[in-house]
């Protein structure tokens, strides 16, 4: 199966921003789900079931933790 669900709110994410989001459900929401179930599909399910209004803030951290990380190994 595709990893896009046409029209959900995963889909009109970038492969990069999906994969953050994926990660963080895994570690933080979905922890204790089956790891033999814990795809991908499975994972955009519940990005797409809480929507923008909690995944935007989640992400936005996300990158914002990744810039920050990303700077530091510069300096």
């Amino acid at each position: 199966m595709n990893d896009d669900q046409t029209g959900s709110f995963s889909s009109f994410l970038n492969h990069a921003d999906r994969q953050r989001l994926r990660e963080i459900v895994k570690k933080t929401h979905l922890k204790f789900y089956p790891a033999s179930k814990l795809t991908n599909y499975e994972c955009d399910k519940f990005i797409d079931n809480i929507g923008p209004e909690v995944m935007l803030p989640l992400l936005k951290k996300a990158i914002y933790r990744d810039w920050e990380t990303d700077r530091k190994s510069v300096v």
